[in-house]
């Protein structure tokens, strides 16, 4: 028999388990929520029923975020770690030093790297941020509970103007389609679920790796590095692409010796990271990275700026979260006209994602649209 190789997880592979473990909660809810409602909506006490199990309802909501906390906690500590590593490896390879060292254990990686004071920070907020959605989804799911029962009992239910069921998916509906919201980020932002925590995880990750570069280059004795020129970058991040920054906090005109050339000096205009960073440089979600920069080594090129494909990409997210709230009004019908419905208008925004797609040569990411992947 031959020896199976596991592949080593990337910090995407782990950015997308994360958004799998958060996506699955709240497609479980929907369906544990959407079958609680549909037992025994014919019977007269049906809203009385309802509230009776209510603290039952929340008793299972707990245990199945205790789990989902767990399982966050280590793989943000092993998404935390493997994004450090990645960006010291990429410093070694910028330093024409060997960089393919096997990986240590991941989930006890933290302990093995340097820079371990920051790294565990960032492992720390990261995972706190994404325990602080917890409080919000229990209390979406139980106030959803409690608001379908309470329109499902309205006059115009009693009087017989619309049919529970028929009244019951209707405010069903208009929760579902929002999904768990609420989130706000440093900037005021607020996000859905889906979009908070992979926005936090992926911010969260690309400050580890930007960590880990950092101390490789620090311990080497470097300290400028330039900005790389992202595509369809936004404005924040326009100005500061292919700009020299300082690690240390130098600023202004700084003379560094020509790595090429012997007893030459070059003068290089810097700015401290801290400033660019300050300024919106890195901010959540920024796609953008630092390299090596050595005097008269690195060609300073012009960035390309590209806001139509900013824009682009901007209308992609969009599209994923109409996919998403269709998914989740299919999975969380109380009646099978609804789900049908739901169905369809899944296909509907799967094809208006792949005519944008096609239109704009973006690449499709089938783990955005997914709801409930996670077990």
């Amino acid at each position: 028999m031959g020896v199976v190789t596991l592949a080593t997880p990337t910090v995407d592979d782990l950015v997308r388990t994360l958004l799998d473990l958060y996506t699955g909660v709240e497609q479980r809810l929907a369906r544990d929520i959407a079958t609680s409602l549909r037992a025994g909506i014919d019977s007269p006490d049906w809203a009385a029923d309802k509230l009776r199990e209510l603290t039952t309802l929340r008793r299972r909501i707990e245990v199945i975020l205790d789990k989902l906390g767990t399982d966050s906690d280590n793989r943000v500590r092993q998404a935390i770690a493997l994004a450090a590593q990645r960006g010291g490896q990429q410093a070694l390879r910028e330093l024409q030093i060997q960089a393919d060292a096997p990986l240590p254990d991941l989930v006890n990686a933290l302990e093995a790297l340097p820079g371990l004071g920051a790294l565990v920070r960032l492992a720390r907020e990261l995972a706190l941020t994404l325990r602080s959605t917890h409080t919000q989804i229990l209390r979406w799911a139980l106030d959803v509970y409690r608001e379908v029962i309470a329109r499902a009992a309205l006059p115009e239910v009693l009087l017989g103007v619309q049919t529970r069921r028929q009244a019951a998916q209707r405010a069903w509906e208009s929760f579902l389609d929002r999904g768990v919201t609420g989130f706000t980020d440093v900037s005021g932002r607020r996000w859905e679920l889906a979009s908070y925590v992979e926005m936090a995880v992926r911010t969260g990750t690309h400050q580890a790796m930007r960590q880990g570069h950092a101390d490789r280059l620090t311990d080497a004795g470097e300290d400028l590095v330039i900005v790389s020129d992202s595509p369809r970058e936004c404005e924040l991040c326009r100005p500061w692409e292919r700009r020299v920054l300082s690690l240390s906090g130098q600023s202004g005109r700084v003379l560094r010796e020509d790595e090429i050339v012997d007893d030459r000096i070059i003068a290089v205009n810097v700015v401290p990271i801290a400033v660019a960073r300050a300024a919106g440089l890195f901010h959540p979600q920024c796609t953008h990275s630092t390299s090596l920069f050595l005097p008269g080594v690195t060609k300073v090129d012009n960035a390309v700026s590209d806001p139509d494909g900013y824009e682009a990409k901007q209308r992609q997210r969009a599209i994923e979260r109409h996919i998403r709230r269709w998914k989740r009004r299919s999975a969380g019908a109380l009646d099978p006209v609804a789900k049908r419905k739901a169905d369809a208008k899944v296909r509907e925004w799967q094809a208006v994602l792949r005519a944008h797609i096609d239109e704009h040569g973006l690449k499709r990411l089938p783990y955005r649209e997914q709801i409930g992947r996670a077990r």
